[in-house]
């Protein structure tokens, strides 16, 4: 499969990239960006986990063991594989008594494909 980057989809991404800019107040919860090398970048995104992000996001369900019927798959492995998410910042896992309810947090999630160097909002703002 080839992915298409479509005018459509560039246009989406550059209008919440300049909300972002133009308010970060308003989105620090609602992208996150990680640099991953290739190998991490495998093993974090496995269509299992994928899975388990697009049935929280669709289904909503409202405990782990509710979601882990919904993927068919065993609980342990879905918790193993929550945890891993939340280190990220790609799910969270909300604790109501003996429930634990995964919650996805972010709305965009950005991979660079190149090394990204530290740099200061200053630094940023200069160069724009």
């Amino acid at each position: 499969m080839e992915y298409k980057m479509t005018d459509e989809k560039w246009n989406a991404i550059k209008l919440y990239l300049n909300n972002v800019w133009n308010n970060p107040n308003k989105y620090p919860d609602k992208a996150t960006i990680i640099s991953l090398s290739d190998e991490e970048m495998t093993q974090l995104f496995t269509k299992k986990r994928l899975e388990l992000v697009r049935l929280i996001r669709n289904k909503k369900p409202n405990n782990a063991t509710k979601l882990s019927k919904l993927a068919g798959r065993r609980l342990s492995a879905v918790m193993r594989d929550l945890e891993l998410l939340q280190k990220f910042s790609i799910v969270q896992l909300e604790k109501k008594g003996k429930n634990i309810r995964p919650k996805v947090t972010t709305e965009i999630l950005i991979l660079p494909l190149v090394k990204l160097e530290a740099k200061k909002l200053e630094e940023i703002k200069a160069m724009a």
